[in-house]
């Protein structure tokens, strides 16, 4: 029902965006942990999580509103290389930010909440705060005390 959702979203306002489906989103996610450790680079992941997400939007119109603002902000060319994929059981949207750090997501942050507002979304902001949480790679990594990465 979601996929469906966010494919007519896209078609319908001519979004330039690819959603990966879970199995080729996981592969693209394990093909830049590699490059990110080889190349020493970085980047954010997102998760976007549809239930989650529909409880704290209760109404469709905030709702669609919601993957409006993201899908216009990730369409307006100046993100170009993130990858974005359905995550398992197509629970949600996953999002890599390539070559990116948590600045760059705090800077698309900003986009999306102005796209909002201009759409009289007001309370985005408090939203993306309180449910989408970025993770650095590879400072995720490396934050682990040698404990914690005993038990990974």
């Amino acid at each position: 029902m979601m996929k469906e959702l966010l494919y007519n979203l896209i078609r319908k306002h001519k979004y330039n965006i690819s959603i990966y489906t879970e199995e080729i989103f996981e592969r693209r996610c394990q093909e830049e942990i590699i490059r990110s450790d080889e190349d020493d680079s970085s980047f954010v992941y997102l998760e976007f999580d549809f239930e989650t997400l529909r409880k704290e939007m209760p109404e469709d119109e905030k709702f669609n509103q919601f993957w409006k603002a993201l899908f216009s902000v990730l369409s307006s060319g100046s993100r170009g290389s993130d990858i974005v994929g359905f995550l398992e059981h197509e629970s949600g949207l996953g999002m890599l930010m390539l070559d990116s750090k948590l600045d760059g997501w705090q800077r698309v942050k900003g986009r999306i909440e102005q796209k909002a507002a201009v759409d009289h979304f007001e309370n985005i902001k408090d939203i993306l705060d309180r449910n989408i949480k970025p993770i650095l790679y590879p400072a995720c990594i490396q934050n682990l005390t040698p404990q914690a990465t005993a038990a990974v």
